[in-house]
């Protein structure tokens, strides 16, 4: 059993203080010394009522640190107040001389003094973008500004390549007189491609249609080339078609498209029956029928999105697989059938029209 601890009876009881073990001590260097002085300065300062502006009181940079080490142990300071100009360093490597711009090394060739005669801490050259107001102003026993300045006369610059142009100005103004108002809106894709645009847009969504004939461009581009065929009809090499998008998708359409349309004339055989009479079509039409084609056709592909649907076709199109030759080829059949009925209504159509592709 635990004996029972009396609390009448007081002991004094012994307590071990911990011991003291003495730490080494650092040696301040004289840059924390110089810390040191400059905050108990701060701290004056501060106690006292004087202004304090923002940027007072920083960390000095490591340049500046080095610099006051040096200056405190009596050792000559770098100079941070200006750089070594790089003709002087080109001077004392060979190798990065060899490597340096044509420019510096003509400077050299024509300047060698020019980095023994510079004083230490000085620059040789101008490393400003910007001429001073005393650069600008012209030199002594000299009339106007320097020579390689420009010179104007009224509202003409002399000694320059163009000197049409106007004041304060290098190149001529272009002339925006055979621009009429907005010609920049209206006239801003190729015609091929606007009328194709205009007739994938549905409910106005006019963003959503030029979104797809983009990605219809793109796969066009990224399409092999076709092979040959010789009903394609274009000025540029079948290999190189891809390359040019825009010139791939108007040859695929001026190709499939008709020369000619069929319409029906009534009451001119009697008895209410109607007569097919041929009637030549302008470029701009005949694209219409071939763009309109190519998307019935479109309409029956397997692909999820119009853009991959309107794609494979004008494909199939320059391949010679769609089903747009097959109407191509009955229209201009009829057409020829029908060219008889002309001379009953007194129409006269060219027959080059007719004959031709």
């Amino acid at each position: 059993m635990a004996p029972r601890i009396s609390l009448s009876t007081a002991r004094s009881l012994a307590f071990r203080t911990k011991p003291i073990i003495p730490q080494k001590r650092i040696a301040s260097s004289p840059f924390l010394l110089q810390q040191q002085r400059t905050a108990t300065d701060d701290a004056l300062k501060h106690d006292s009522n004087e202004f304090r502006g923002s940027n007072e009181g920083q960390i000095p940079h490591v340049t500046e640190e080095a610099a006051a080490i040096d200056k405190i142990k009596g050792e000559t300071p770098p100079d941070i107040d200006q750089g070594t100009p790089v003709q002087e360093m080109l001077q004392r490597d060979q190798e990065a001389l060899e490597n340096a711009p044509e420019v510096l090394k003509q400077d050299i060739t024509k300047n060698p003094s020019n980095a023994n005669t510079t004083p230490s801490g000085s620059r040789s050259f101008s490393t400003s973008a910007r001429r001073s107001s005393l650069e600008l102003q012209p030199r002594a026993g000299s009339e106007g500004p320097p020579p390689d300045m420009a010179q104007f006369q009224e509202t003409r610059i002399v000694g320059l390549e163009y000197p049409d142009a106007g004041f304060r100005h290098k190149f001529p103004i272009p002339d925006l007189k055979p621009l009429g108002k907005a010609v920049n809106f209206k006239k801003r894709y190729d015609p091929v491609v606007e009328q194709v645009t205009r007739s994938l847009m549905k409910d106005g969504k006019l963003s959503r249609a030029q979104k797809n004939m983009d990605s219809i461009l793109d796969a066009l581009r990224t399409s092999p080339a076709p092979p040959s065929n010789t009903d394609l009809i274009t000025s540029l090499p079948i290999q190189s078609l891809p390359l040019n998008p825009v010139a791939y998708l108007t040859a695929i359409i001026d190709s499939v498209a008709p020369l000619i349309k069929i319409r029906q004339q009534r009451g001119v055989l009697g008895g209410g029956a109607s007569m097919p009479l041929p009637v030549p079509l302008r470029l701009r039409q005949r694209r219409r029928t071939a763009i309109q084609w190519i998307l019935a056709s479109a309409e029956g592909r397997r692909e999820d999105k119009l853009a991959d649907r309107v794609a494979k076709e004008l494909l199939s199109v320059a391949e010679g697989r769609s089903s747009s030759w097959e109407k191509r080829a009955r229209v201009h059949k009829m057409g020829i059938s029908a060219r008889a009925n002309l001379k009953s209504t007194g129409r006269r159509v060219r027959r080059k029209s007719i004959r031709g592709k």
